[in-house]
């Protein structure tokens, strides 16, 4: 299956949210506490105040990720597979392993992506 008019949904918009568990250089980097609140919840709570976005879509191949960011945000969980959670899978493999899902399952896709990386948690809304 292929992208078409019929399974974009023009002017929308998602944020995608990646989210690996496993960093060499820190343990679970994404889940350390900043300020008392988890990493990626910071890139989930400006998720939310983005008034425009339709849909949060959090990606990880941890289980207990999920489960903090169910905490943080109503949103749609991807379980990422282990190819895409190795070391060499890149941002873009994991936004391709998500759209195939979707498309296989006959499902619509948004216009436009927001990608926001947990290790990046100072953001304004602006």
């Amino acid at each position: 299956m292929k992208f078409t008019k019929n399974n974009i949904i023009k002017n929308e918009f998602w944020v995608f949210i990646t989210a690996r568990s496993g960093s060499k250089t820190i343990k679970n980097k994404n889940i350390k506490l900043l300020n008392g609140v988890p990493l990626i919840a910071y890139s989930l709570i400006i998720a939310r105040k983005l008034k425009f976005v339709k849909k949060i879509v959090f990606t990880s191949d941890s289980k207990k990720y999920h489960k903090i960011a169910k905490n943080y945000a109503q949103l749609e969980n991807h379980l990422r597979s282990s190819r895409t959670s190795s070391d060499r899978a890149t941002d873009y493999d994991v936004f391709k392993e998500f759209i195939y899902y979707k498309l296989r399952k006959k499902d619509k896709l948004p216009e436009f992506f927001i990608h926001l990386r947990p290790t990046t948690p100072i953001r304004k809304v602006k």
